[in-house]
């Protein structure tokens, strides 16, 4: 009986060696599967990393011409402020003062025209205003 037992443990024993060997080489095989795989995979995606690098690089060459064209922009604003107030001050001033002159020439007028009537109105009337108030 015993060496039924042995034999039976020896089957068991070769039967466990065999399915370890089977599993062995399933274990190989889709080990090779997934390193292919993985292989392709990388193949298929670096194209689309140099391209999203691609992509990357060029949006940033882009910022960087926006960035630019708005500093010019700004600068081109200030500048033409800048011309804006000096062409209103200019203005302003060859304006200003011929009015100031005008207006103390006309003040000037009228001044003149007042003694002119002043002295017709004096010379109308044959006495002077101030004898009638005289008490004496």
């Amino acid at each position: 009986m015993n060496e039924v037992w042995l034999g039976v443990i020896a089957l068991a024993v070769l039967t466990m060696a065999v399915v370890q060997v089977v599993v062995g080489l399933q274990m190989l095989r889709t080990a090779k599967d997934a390193a292919s795989a993985l292989q392709q995979f990388q193949a298929e995606v670096r194209p689309l990393i140099q391209k999203a690098h691609k992509i990357a690089d060029d949006a940033g060459k882009v910022s960087a011409l926006a960035l630019t064209q708005v500093e010019r922009v700004d600068e081109v604003m200030a500048t033409t402020a800048m011309r804006i107030d000096d062409t209103l001050r200019i203005v302003q001033e060859s304006l200003i003062v011929p009015v100031k002159q005008g207006a103390a020439v006309m003040a000037g007028l009228k001044a003149a025209i007042a003694v002119f009537r002043a002295r017709q109105d004096k010379g109308r009337y044959g006495r002077d205003d101030e004898d009638a108030l005289f008490i004496g």
